[in-house]
């Protein structure tokens, strides 16, 4: 006689840090029940910098102008987290010599709710954390449209 030992295994992957699980309950047309399920929620954070530029009229203009390229690194940060990144890359050889290298990174994303969670600025560099929660199922249809 023969013993069948069966084994199953459970895989999950994990986020950098989640909040708590939420319930979404829509109508179900075909039965008119309820359905609810559980939805988890992603926070996801990125950290940006800006540099205060040379040509600034002012200390006041150019605080501003360091603050908001912060901002905007902050935003292609959380971009290339959620999206990914595209990566084009060219090389030219003659004579079995590399001539030239070119790599160019592009981002596309569109990024809802981001909010700014810390703000520094300390030797002419502006510092912004920011973080954006996103659900489970937003998320699967992000992963799943790329």
């Amino acid at each position: 006689m023969k013993k069948w030992i069966f084994l199953v295994a459970v895989v999950s992957i994990g986020c950098a840090s989640t909040s708590a699980n939420t319930k979404v309950c829509s109508n179900n047309p075909v039965s008119d029940k309820i359905v609810c399920k559980k939805v988890t929620v992603f926070t996801i954070e990125s950290v940006g910098e800006g540099v205060v530029p040379q040509n600034a009229v002012s200390v006041a203009q150019a605080k501003v102008m360091a603050r908001r390229a912060a901002i905007l690194d902050a935003y292609k940060s959380l971009a290339e987290k959620i999206y990914g990144i595209k990566i084009n890359g060219k090389d030219s050889v003659k004579n079995l010599m590399l001539q030239s290298s070119t790599i160019r990174s592009y981002v596309t994303g569109l990024i809802r709710g981001a909010n700014i969670d810390e703000e520094s600025y300390k030797d002419g560099i502006y510092k912004v954390s920011m973080s954006v929660k996103i659900d489970s199922t937003t998320w699967n249809k992000i992963i799943n449209n790329n």
